[in-house]
């Protein structure tokens, strides 16, 4: 699937993207990434797995960019060999490729899978040109450790005597990665769609969260939550934004919590500003892109501490980190009591939220990963 180049004449060189499936996860970094080395007069190829449930992500990726959507496969073999096929295809010039478009800048690989399959694909196209790996919160990292640290160490040998860096967008990701010469820290970036929308409380308290298909474990606790706060004396309501399962939906429901899946940031965004409270009750494997988004729509926080959400929030002054249910139920009862604390408390996380995961920041800190220069063909 090929788009046009949007307005470079001579581009400064391409990049090729290998992907697994476009995620939540990873188009939260890949969409913006596209935009930013678009703008800096990069033509890219993305190379991924053509995943029906994420394909309403694919309009958000630049227009620029050159699709090469690999056929979904059941048989995980066949299924990385075709996307190994399609990655030798899209580097070495063929069908897949964008042609006449400057020489390959660099090879960017999102997830553990497409790092090995394009390493592969890198060492035997013979290329001596950048690799860069993004893990977004593979497991990897954390439960299957010890097989992520196999797997690299055998794509890092693959990549010989090519450059390789990591590019992180959470702090702790860091330490897996300290025996390489290079990792660079660039957070996801929140849409100004959440930073530009005006706060509406609704008439009575509304406690708001989200998550993904996965976050089953923070369902559960918003649903035990909406059970204790929810007496009809009280008048408190609840909503979940995100995609859910069927059971986890039933369960939400059980528990009187509105279940939504906003398919964009704009309409995410209208529904965060109608909460009065965010409430983030379970940890989260990667980034915590759902918080940040509350907090750039202004909202007053309220979450569990643990590592991820302690990298976002200053307890007290931009949200509050809680460290059982109690404590989150005291909080939470004295931000419904007070509309100044949600006011003092909800600008400040917002201000923070510009200040460090707005989109320029983003593309700045990304263009120094790649080594490029920032451009004024940007709008």
């Amino acid at each position: 699937m090929r788009r046009e180049p949007s307005g470079f004449d001579a581009p400064a060189g391409r990049v090729v993207h290998v992907v697994g499936c476009v995620t939540d996860e990873v188009f939260s970094f890949l969409g913006p990434a596209t935009t930013a080395l678009a703008r800096s007069g990069l033509v890219q190829s993305v190379v991924m797995i053509d995943e029906l449930r994420y394909r309403h992500h694919l309009v958000s990726l630049d227009e620029s960019a050159e699709l090469v959507l690999v056929p979904r496969i059941d048989n995980p073999l066949q299924q990385w060999q075709a996307v190994l096929q399609a990655c030798q295809s899209a580097l070495a010039g063929g069908p897949a490729s964008v042609h006449g478009h400057g020489t390959l800048h660099a090879v960017h690989l999102h997830g553990l899978l497409p790092w090995l399959v394009g390493a592969l694909a890198v060492r035997t196209a013979g290329l001596k040109v950048p690799v860069f790996y993004s893990p977004h919160a593979s497991r990897s990292l954390g439960q299957l450790r010890t097989l992520g640290s196999l797997t690299m160490w055998l794509a890092r040998l693959v990549l010989r005597p090519a450059r390789s860096a990591a590019i992180v967008n959470m702090p702790q990701e860091r330490e897996s990665f300290d025996q390489w010469k290079s990792v660079e820290l660039v957070e996801s970036p929140v849409s100004d769609a959440f930073l530009e929308v005006s706060r509406n409380e609704a008439r009575h308290p509304l406690l708001v969260t989200g998550g993904r298909a996965q976050s089953v474990r923070s369902a559960e606790l918003l649903a035990q939550l909406a059970v204790l706060l929810g007496g009809e004396d009280l008048d408190i309501s609840f909503n979940w934004f995100g995609s859910v399962d069927a059971l986890t939906k039933q369960r939400l429901n059980a528990a009187n919590v509105g279940v939504f899946d906003p398919r964009t940031d704009a309409e995410h965004a209208s529904r965060l500003a109608a909460g009065w409270v965010y409430v983030a009750p379970g940890g989260t494997r990667g980034f915590p892109l759902f918080l940040v988004e509350a907090m750039a729509a202004g909202l007053p926080c309220v979450a569990l501490d643990c590592e991820q959400h302690r990298e976002v929030i200053r307890d007290g002054e931009t949200g509050f980190l809680c460290k059982s249910e109690r404590d989150m139920i005291r909080c939470i009862a004295t931000l419904i009591d007070h509309a100044p604390l949600r006011e003092r408390v909800g600008s400040a996380a917002r201000e923070e939220a510009r200040r460090r995961f707005g989109v320029a920041t983003f593309s700045t800190r990304l263009l120094a990963a790649y080594a490029l220069p920032e451009t004024a063909s940007a709008p």
